[in-house]
């Protein structure tokens, strides 16, 4: 086995493990908000770690492996960021009051404090 096949084995392996670990995240996440963290992770890295292993796989295209890797880490967020506020303007009320800091709603609601944690006795 030649170490181009080894590394592309390697890339490819951890960019399946972390598209695997990430949707077990979304599977077993509570709320559409949550799950969009995991599939925003599954997208942006697990992809781009095939991507490399394809690109060094075939070394004629590896340029534009690096390019659609930049896309990808351009795009992605900004791509799940608009699915989780699509999916923010029409979720009922009781699931955005789930969220400990709202950065969407507009009002005095908005500078809500997170609840004080127990001091511990020592």
């Amino acid at each position: 086995m030649e170490l181009r096949e080894i590394i592309t084995l390697i890339a490819a392996g951890i960019g399946v493990l972390i598209m695997l670990i990430s949707s077990a995240g979304v599977l077993n996440l509570p709320d559409v908000f949550m799950r969009m963290h995991g599939f925003g992770k599954a997208s942006t890295l697990g992809i781009s770690g095939l991507m490399l292993a394809a690109g060094v796989y075939y070394p004629d295209y590896f340029a534009r492996m690096m390019v659609l890797v930049v896309l990808f880490f351009i795009t992605g967020p900004i791509a799940t960021t608009a699915l989780t506020r699509a999916a923010y303007k029409v979720a009922s009320p009781s699931a955005k009051l789930s969220l400990r800091f709202n950065e969407m709603e507009s009002g005095p609601r908005r500078a809500r404090k997170p609840a004080k944690r127990k001091k511990k006795s020592r």
